[in-house]
């Protein structure tokens, strides 16, 4: 089986080879086009969220990963923000604000920031943490992130854990063996699998277990989790968090096997080559494919107008640049259509679908919070008051959570439609260019087949509660001197509102996020469907300009250049046929089920 690894760096040889070649020095517009997709393959990133509750060891575990102590760890409830880890040079971090400022800190200084201790219910205001370091594990691509541990005295830290969750392409969920696997993880789970579709089970501390008491741990969660979570298979990987990081401090070989840890990043490998890895390669390799057939019917092109004497040429082209007046009209027509159907899909598939869930969800949570206030009705004034803060914000978790991953997918869907609608349209007018290019100067142009997807930078994160006012602080004390009728209907009418208002504001960022994503994927829809429509107009346009300066230099310097054009021709085929290998081995790769 070719790994991810092997096949990704195959694509990037291909393209390293043929930006250093002597004997194809390649054009501007080919450089540039293998550069971006040498970018994509070396920096596309596959974020990998750990979770679970607190105390599973999942700083250890990361830790073990990248083979080195390189997050903070205690014996208390740490990690307040989430850090994401990718591959650096060397050691740093930056530190990500909510305001949108960035400040570089030294790697030491981390517990400042990302820790309960150093940075209390995130007076910093810090959005996330960024870790660069130079594990081997991180060099491919992927990106692991530490959260919160959930169900800590720090409420707080489960709004942190939850707001990454739409940039995660795998989670790893860590259970422990001992205790075993307990009802709040479970409901953890479920709100995980509203937005995650793959959950890996790492379930850590084996080494506390003797063998029997193992095998008795691992079937109870394995039969808990199948019974609760609708997931079509579960497989927990058992695993010494700590003994593999003390093994890959020492370098000894034989304890990192002993941890269980190679066992889990090899079924990892293989997610990542059959998931995200297989489609990042596939997108590439064709991006690729396209770039070198350009350059080949680039190189057609100019052969096909070495042959003809420069009057005629001269004819043909001014007839040839008559009637792409037409084309330049309807690309026109195309980014106002474009814009059009743009506004639509704010009118009416967000705007109108935020207000609907508005509209429907309200008086559903109104009456859960009436309820839950019965239910509570024991309850001292301050202690309900507590409850009730928690109930808030488990609330519109859960409200917003499930709804928000449907949105995402229709959304997702509606502009799919329209992209491939003007994708479509551009493919057809540049492939019209390419037919009437060919049938002025003799020769056929392979046809265009050009792709769009939806931008994946959300914005969305749980944004709970604002800092404390005194007027809010003098309420509070003032509730706990009144009588229990009045103290009760107070917090009632101040707990309420505080339900609508924060519904009220995440329907307007959630609505403000999808409204930047939609934003940022028509604009590269609109760039994209010009820049096919274009690029193919220019391609032929440099392809015309150089063959009518060659032919007027004479015989003698034709002959050189077409000479030049067939060792061009040979070094291209030869780029071409082992890309043709390296597709063919990712399609040989079985795709998960």
């Amino acid at each position: 089986m070719n790994s991810y690894k092997e096949i990704r760096e195959s694509l990037i040889a291909i393209i390293q080879d043929l930006e250093t070649s002597t004997t194809y020095p390649v054009s501007g517009t080919l450089r540039e086009g293998l550069g971006e997709v040498r970018r994509k393959l070396e920096a596309e990133n596959f974020h990998i969220v750990v979770m679970g509750q607190f105390k599973r060891g999942k700083t250890t575990f990361i830790n073990s990963l990248l083979g080195a102590e390189v997050l903070p760890s205690s014996v208390v409830p740490l990690t307040s923000i989430n850090t994401v880890i990718r591959y650096g040079e060397k050691l740093g971090a930056t530190v990500h604000f909510l305001d949108g400022g960035v400040k570089e800190i030294a790697a030491d200084a981390l517990p400042d920031f990302v820790t309960e201790k150093g940075n209390p219910e995130n007076r910093l205001r810090v959005r996330y943490v960024e870790v660069h370091y130079p594990s081997p594990f991180l060099r491919d691509g992927v990106s692991l992130v530490d959260t919160p541990g959930t169900g800590s005295t720090y409420l707080h830290n489960d709004e942190t854990a939850y707001s990454f969750l739409e940039h995660a392409d795998a989670v790893i969920f860590m259970l422990s063996a001992d205790p075993p696997v307990s009802r709040s993880e479970l409901e953890f789970l479920h709100r995980i699998r509203s937005s995650v579709r793959k959950v890996f089970f790492v379930q850590n501390k084996v080494d506390y277990l003797g063998s029997e008491d193992l095998d008795e741990s691992l079937a109870f969660n394995h039969r808990v989790i199948s019974e609760a979570v609708d997931l079509e298979e579960v497989v927990i990987h058992p695993l010494s968090a700590k003994t593999a990081l003390k093994a890959a401090v020492a370098g000894d070989a034989a304890l990192l096997e002993r941890s269980g840890l190679p066992g889990f990043t090899a079924v990892l490998e293989k997610f990542l080559m059959r998931e995200k890895g297989r489609l990042l390669l596939e997108s590439c390799a064709r991006k690729l494919r396209r770039l070198l057939e350009d350059e080949y019917a680039s190189l057609e092109l100019e052969f096909a107008l070495l042959k003809h004497p420069l009057e005629e040429l001269e004819g043909k082209v001014k007839s040839f640049r008559e009637q792409m007046g037409s084309i330049s009209r309807e690309r026109e027509e195309v980014r106002f259509l474009i814009r059009g159907d743009h506004e639509r899909l704010i009118k009416e598939s967000l705007d109108e679908e935020v207000e609907r869930f508005r509209r429907g969800q309200t008086e559903p949570l109104l009456e859960r919070f009436d309820a839950f206030l019965e239910r509570n009705a024991a309850l001292s004034g301050s202690a309900l008051n507590a409850a009730l803060s928690d109930f808030i914000r488990t609330e519109i978790m859960e409200t917003f959570i499930s709804w928000r991953h449907t949105q995402e997918e229709r959304l997702s869907q509606a502009f799919r439609s329209m992209a491939s609608l003007y994708m479509e349209k551009a493919n057809a007018i540049a492939n019209r260019i390419l037919e009437i290019a060919g049938e002025h100067f003799g020769l056929t142009l392979p046809r265009l087949e050009a792709e769009i997807v939806l931008s994946d930078e959300g914005e969305f994160w749980f944004k709970m509660e604002d800092p404390l006012t005194d007027l809010e602080v003098f309420i509070g004390a003032l509730t706990n001197m009144l009588p229990r009728g009045l103290s009760r209907r107070l917090i009632r009418k101040r707990r309420r509102e505080e339900l609508l208002t924060l519904f009220d504001r995440h329907c307007g960022r959630v609505r403000y996020d999808f409204f930047l994503r939609l934003q940022k994927s028509v604009g590269a829809l609109s760039y994209r469907v010009d820049e096919v429509i274009q690029g193919t107009l220019e391609a032929i346009e440099r392809g015309i300009e150089k063959a009518l300066g060659e032919i007027r230099e004479g015989a003698e310097a034709l002959q050189a250049v077409q000479d030049e054009l067939a060792e061009k021709r040979r070094a291209l085929t030869e780029a071409r046929n082992r890309l043709e290998k390296v597709m063919g081995q990712i399609a040989s790769e079985p795709r998960a089920s």
